[in-house]
Formats: structure tokens, C-alpha cells, sequence
């Protein structure tokens, strides 16, 4: 993440947590350890590369020695920048090949991913032809950037054969019924999910029609979970235009219930390739002969 990519409210309680430590007389590792965090938490706070929840910040201004006027001015610049909205640019599109390359890099300092798609296939599991055709029917990319575009997803897809870090990742058949082109496409696709699902720290769940027309299961807009070792939960939410990160913990934690919900609700193991199956077989009818 370079500096640019941090929202201005998010730069400035980061900056204001380091001077607080600089006035304080501490070093980076020094007030880290007082906290019992590592280095690198400490440092990817005050940087703006990690998400700041008001637990930590709170520590953080007891250790400083911080005074009322101070912990409210921190308190209310972290409410701020509880959920950000970063706006796309025309360079800068979420499907273009440096974001993609920049999310390659977000996602190897994870410790594990949680997907909840309700349009399209998640990214991770995408085909190259599926994630050529999507962004020619779907993306606001030049189509000369569309290669580079999808030869960057398919490289930032190895992250899912790294066994230390755990994906969940649930979809709805509804996404997977969605062609973005011939049947033989859309084939290719769902032998690639029955693949994905066979890697042991893969978690995919489809839900079935059935189970999305009960009641009981609540649909909401698509959302990718970050997960991280030594620093809080983030969520990202894509529209047309932006990007909006939440990192309230009150608010990640309703996310986390809600893709956990899903998973309980999606068919796993033996139930999800039978669905693939009947998804291949309609498939198979609806080409022509």
C-alpha cells in the first residue's frame, strides 16, 4: 500500500499516534513491547498500513500518558476513519493490473481470506476466459489493459496453495448460473471451483437456489474479509466508483457472523459437486446439439 492509497483521515491518526510516541520518548520497538505487539504492528499502525481500532488506540494513549484533550481529539479522528471510501480513478480501476498486483502484494500479508460473492465468481477462483470476458462485458478497463489485467489475477491466485493462510470463500448458484459467454466458458469454471474446493485450506460453499429462497437466509451485497496475524480485520466493499474499508470491530464482527451464516447454509464436500454437477448438466442441455 504506498501512501497515496490511505485515506487522508486514516494519514492523519496515524501520524498524530506517532508524534504522541516520538513526544513520549519512545522507540517504536519499545512502545511495542509495553503493549506486548510486535514491531511491525506498532509500525504498521503509525504508517497507516493497518487498520486502527479504538481498542488499540486507547493502549496506545495510556501508554503515552496522553491527556482528555488529546484522547478525544484521537478518539474522534478514529471514528472518521472507521469506514473509509477510497475512490477509483480511471487509472487506478479495481480489476486493472497494478491494483491487481497490489492486492497480490495485500494478500500475501494476510493469514487467511473470507469471500461472500452474490453476482460472480470470486476472483481467486476465476478462469483466465471467465475473467477476460467479465471485464469486456463488465469493467470500465481500456480493453488493451485487459490481458495484463487478467495475466495479474491468474498470478495473484497462487496465494490459494499457500497452506498457512485459511480462505472461505461462499457464492450463491445464482452467481454461478450467470454466463459471461458460451456454455464451454462457464464449464470450464465450474471444473475449476470442484478443483479449488479439493485444497485443504480452501473452504468453498455454494448456496443452493433453494436454500437463497428460504426465508431465513438474508442476501446482502458482496464483500471480501482480510484477515491478519498481527493486526485487526478489515472489510472491502467494491462499488461502481470506490472502494469503502471498514474496520469498526463492532461493524467487521457483523460481517464475519454474516459469512459465517452463509457457510452454515452452503453445500460443502460431496453436496457442492453434485451441485456442479447439475449446473453442468444444464448447461450441457442448453448448448445446442
Amino acid at each position: 500500500m504506498t501512501h497515496a492509497d490511505i485515506h487522508p483521515q486514516h494519514q492523519r491518526l496515524a501520524a498524530r499516534l506517532k508524534e504522541l510516541r516520538q513526544a513520549a520518548g519512545l522507540s517504536a520497538a519499545a512502545l511495542g513491547e509495553q503493549l506486548g505487539w510486535s514491531q511491525s504492528k506498532t509500525s504498521k499502525m503509525e504508517n497507516g498500513h493497518s487498520a486502527l481500532v479504538l481498542a488499540d488506540i486507547e493502549q496506545w494513549l495510556d501508554t503515552v500518558h496522553a491527556d482528555e484533550d488529546v484522547r478525544a481529539e484521537l478518539r474522534a479522528l478514529a471514528q472518521e476513519a472507521g469506514t473509509r471510501v477510497r475512490p477509483w480513478r480511471n487509472s487506478n480501476r479495481p480489476d486493472g493490473p497494478s491494483q491487481q498486483d497490489a492486492r497480490a502484494r495485500r494478500d500475501a500479508t494476510t493469514s487467511g481470506i473470507g469471500v461472500y460473492q452474490s453476482e460472480v465468481v470470486p476472483g481467486l477462483l476465476q478462469t483466465p476466459d471467465y475473467a477476460r470476458r467479465l471485464r469486456e462485458i463488465h469493467s470500465l478497463l481500456p480493453a488493451a489493459e485487459i490481458p495484463a489485467s487478467v495475466l495479474s489475477l491468474m498470478n495473484r491466485q497462487t496465494v490459494l496453495f499457500d497452506e498457512s493462510k485459511q480462505f472461505d470463500l461462499v457464492m450463491t448458484e445464482t452467481a454461478l448460473r450467470w454466463r459471461p459467454g458460451p456454455a464451454s466458458v462457464m464449464l470450464a469454471q465450474l471444473d475449476r471451483i470442484a478443483a479449488l474446493a479439493s485444497l485443504p485450506n480452501v473452504r468453498i460453499g455454494v448456496l443452493s437456489r433453494e436454500t437463497q429462497e428460504r426465508a431465513e437466509v438474508r442476501p446482502l451485497h458482496s464483500f471480501v474479509l482480510l484477515r491478519y496475524d498481527d493486526a485487526p480485520t478489515t472489510v472491502e466493499i467494491e462499488t461502481l466508483t470506490a472502494e469503502q474499508e471498514v474496520t469498526d470491530p463492532a461493524d467487521v464482527k457483523l460481517y464475519e457472523q454474516f459469512l459465517a451464516e452463509q457457510q452454515r447454509s452452503a453445500e460443502h464436500g460431496p453436496a457442492l459437486l453434485a451441485l456442479l454437477d447439475r449446473l453442468r448438466a444444464d448447461l450441457s442441455l442448453s448448448t445446442p446439439g
